[in-house]
């Protein structure tokens, strides 16, 4: 009877476990459908595909930067904080570096996105313009989704 118990967990474990597997797949190839996606419906060219390409990858390297800039800001808070008996001043300094660093990476994500845009042509600006329109829902959709999984645990 033991054997048939510890059979039945073994067998509902690996079901568990599969199955977030096969979800976190799912997601990484959405996630490269969607950029494929956009790059058939804009019909980039080859020497277009090649700059965005670059564009895209020194883009993620300034990121890199600017979300470690954004965290070390984070921990100063935390620290601050940690510290206690801070001033207003020391407080409101701090949350205007942070918000200094989110206002650093929109821009430099609205400056990609533009380098990206006047490298296309008119009948591809105007897919972009449609694609573009779904990137702050589909932002926020995702964010709502992690503030409801964050709540959960």
């Amino acid at each position: 009877m033991k054997l048939k118990i510890y059979a039945l967990i073994a067998v509902i474990s690996v079901m568990l476990i599969s199955q977030d597997l096969f979800a976190q797949q799912k997601i990484e190839r959405q996630r490269d459908g969607n950029k494929s996606n956009i790059h058939q419906k804009l019909n980039l060219t080859e020497e277009q595909q090649i700059k965005v390409d670059a564009l895209r990858f020194g883009h993620q390297k300034d990121m890199i930067d600017l979300k470690a800039n954004l965290e070390k800001k984070e921990v100063e808070m935390a620290e601050l904080k940690n510290k206690g008996n801070y001033t207003r001043e020391d407080f409101l300094n701090k949350v205007n570096e942070i918000i200094s660093a989110k206002n650093k990476i929109a821009l430099s994500m609205a400056n990609h996105q533009m380098d990206v845009y006047q490298l296309l042509d008119e009948t591809q600006k105007k897919e972009w313009n449609k694609f573009s329109g779904n990137f702050r829902e589909k932002r926020e959709k995702r964010i709502m989704k992690m503030m409801k999984n964050a709540n959960v645990e």
